[in-house]
């Protein structure tokens, strides 16, 4: 039932109207003058307005009503009929320029009344109805855009989040098994660069098409990133189809696409990790299947990588871990150990390699495996590296003014800090800052950071060694060194990674990599650093091929630098270690494997004592 408000005085007239309209069914509320209409107005918020342009009592008049009524928010789009007895044009033309809907001039007919109200009805009827249409419209597109690519009109992250919640949800409740793809489009950046993003979009779109029509109807196709796209399969009958499927997406994608005046191909990498029932939740499938994705792109074009346990996945208190970081160097939570390493032409401790820690308030010590990685990332490694580079050379020039027999320290540098275009400066000012002499400082660098850019690491390298600084290629082997590169680079030392160190007694191949690494090193007028030795047998066998230096748990833990103080002085000092033609084992003739040999000597006396074994 429509309602109206009649704002007139009481009366003869009002009495009628008021009487004609209850006949016709509305719900009629009336006032007495403008000020009270307007405070009913906003209290029953009717449908039609009927407002008496004089009014018997002084106050506000029928115009001065409708003004209000048109400045109020409530009431401004409340359909207003104004009654007059005023014939005068200018009159009415005022009401209407104020907002009314209409103006009848007195006296007036019932019919014309109703049929007025009427109109004025249905008017008002279908604006509401178009707005709510509007607004309908709009919330479904706000709702699309929030949950669709507007690019490929596939699902976004948030409703791929949705509905592999409640995949996993299904696949928990009735041991289904659940493949989770993610899947990335090699070649768009490009196509993005060379032909513009316009064709970028392209072949987006068409790649979309392609992936969808290869999909069975219960799965989910969902684009991430630019290039990045996500496939739900749930309720697989056996793990198989997981790979069939991929092999059809590639197969698919790597068709040709023809583009505006150009034909092009794509490679896809996709990592694909499987829900393991009532284990993982969504942010750990999604976790391993990106982990199972770096490893495809690493491997080859058009490769399929299925998620294994020794993948690295991004941990979930990374950002928080970050966040740790940022503030670790102004609260001084990072300390730097040292490790000790023995030169094995006179048996003594000559030198320590500079090793950080992060000790955290609340969670203990955090593994270099977990925060070095993220710092170079991040580029936090700068000012990190600068504090380390700054201790260990002061510490080092403290042992010297103590005379403990070192003669150097070893410091890391990241690929991060060598590529740094300050770096010399920053070690020269370093230097003068802490009175360490370049020669008494040896920079450790990884040789894929050396490779990274080859022409430029010479460069630095020289430069480095025209101060006097000594340089060593640090984990050797174990990266993408050229040997034509290596008769170039101005280094001092090579250190041998542990991986070629530990067991090497029992294992020929390794005997004859470091052998052979140790005399190519020699002949090319380099020092040798073995890292890792952790026994007797392996110090023997390395002193026998003419090894210069060894570091591992047999010569001593990384320790604190009052803890190399103590070592030190109990014993600078420890005896060198004779051995016969039959105390190594030949490379040429030694077993495959032989039985470990039984403990024959403590660790080295004084300094490395009681730091013989493993964290």
């Amino acid at each position: 039932m429509q309602k109206i408000l009649v704002i007139e005085s009481p009366g003869a007239r009002r009495t009628d109207l008021v009487g004609y309209l209850e006949s016709e069914k509305f719900l009629v509320n009336t006032a007495d003058d403008g000020s009270t209409g307007v405070k009913a107005g906003r209290q029953h918020r009717p449908d039609v307005v009927l407002c008496s342009a004089e009014f018997f009592t002084p106050g506000l008049t029928g115009l001065q009503v409708l003004q209000m009524m048109r400045q109020d928010h409530e009431l401004r789009l409340t359909p207003f009929i104004l009654l007059t007895d005023d014939t005068a044009r200018s009159h009415i033309r005022q009401a209407m320029e104020l907002g009314a809907d209409d103006c009848i001039v007195r006296p007036v007919s019932h019919p014309e009344i109703g049929n007025t109200i009427a109109a004025r009805i249905r008017r008002q009827t279908a604006t509401s109805e178009l707005y709510l249409t509007t607004l309908r419209n709009t919330a479904e597109q706000i709702n699309r855009l929030a949950h669709y690519d507007a690019l490929t009109d596939l699902p976004n992250y948030r409703l791929l989040h949705q509905r592999l919640s409640q995949a996993i949800t299904i696949a928990h409740s009735s041991q289904q098994t659940l493949a989770f793809m993610s899947v990335s489009l090699d070649r768009l950046r490009l196509v993005n660069t060379v032909m513009g993003y316009p064709a970028g979009d392209e072949l987006l779109k068409a790649s979309a098409r392609r992936m969808q029509a290869c999909l069975p109807p219960e799965a989910t196709l969902a684009r991430l990133t630019a290039n990045q796209f996500a496939v739900v399969l749930p309720n697989l009958p056996r793990p198989q189809q997981a790979r069939e499927t991929a092999e059809n997406l590639m197969d698919a994608l790597s068709r040709p696409f023809s583009l505006p005046g150009q034909e092009i191909f794509v490679t896809t990498s996709i990592g694909v990790a499987f829900l393991l029932h009532q284990s993982e939740d969504i942010y750990t499938l999604l976790r391993q299947a990106d982990a199972a994705l770096e490893s495809a792109k690493k491997q080859k074009s058009n490769y399929c990588q299925f998620y294994r346990s020794d993948m690295p996945v991004a941990f979930s208190d990374q950002i928080s871990m970050e966040t740790w970081l940022r503030y670790a160097l102004e609260r001084s939570e990072f300390e730097v150990y040292y490790q000790p390493q023995l030169n094995l032409s006179n048996n003594r401790i000559e030198g320590c390699e500079a090793l950080i820690r992060w000790r955290h308030p609340e969670h203990g010590y955090i593994s270099p495996a977990k925060f070095v990685p993220l710092a170079e990332e991040t580029g936090l490694i700068i000012d990190i590296g600068q504090w380390v580079l700054e201790t260990a050379c002061s510490q080092a020039k403290r042992w010297q003014q103590m005379n403990l027999g070192m003669k150097y320290i070893s410091i890391n540098l990241s690929s991060v800090q060598f590529n740094k275009p300050n770096l010399i400066d920053s070690i020269k000012n370093t230097l003068a800052t802490t009175g360490l002499a370049p020669y008494e400082l040896e920079l450790e660098v990884t040789e894929t950071a050396l490779m990274q850019d080859a022409e430029s690491a010479i460069a630095i390298l020289t430069e480095l060694k025209t101060l006097g600084i000594r340089t060593a290629i640090d984990d050797f082997g174990t990266g993408y060194s050229s040997l034509s590169y290596l008769k170039e680079l101005p280094v001092d030392t090579l250190k041998i990674d542990n991986c070629f160190v530990r067991g090497a007694n029992h294992d020929p191949k390794n005997q004859a990599i470091l052998q052979s690494t140790i005399e190519l090193a020699h002949r090319l007028g380099l020092k040798v650093v073995a890292e890792g030795v952790e026994n007797l047998e392996e110090q023997v066998l390395l002193t026998h091929y003419n090894c210069d230096y060894l570091q591992g748990f047999w010569v001593g833990r990384p320790m604190t630098a009052s803890d190399v103080e103590k070592k030190c002085a109990i014993a600078p000092v420890a005896p060198v270690i004779e051995h016969s033609a039959e105390s190594f084992v030949d490379p040429n003739t030694a077993p495959l494997a032989k039985s470990p040999a039984q403990p024959s000597a403590e660790p080295i006396v004084g300094l490395v004592q009681g730091y013989s074994s493993r964290f």
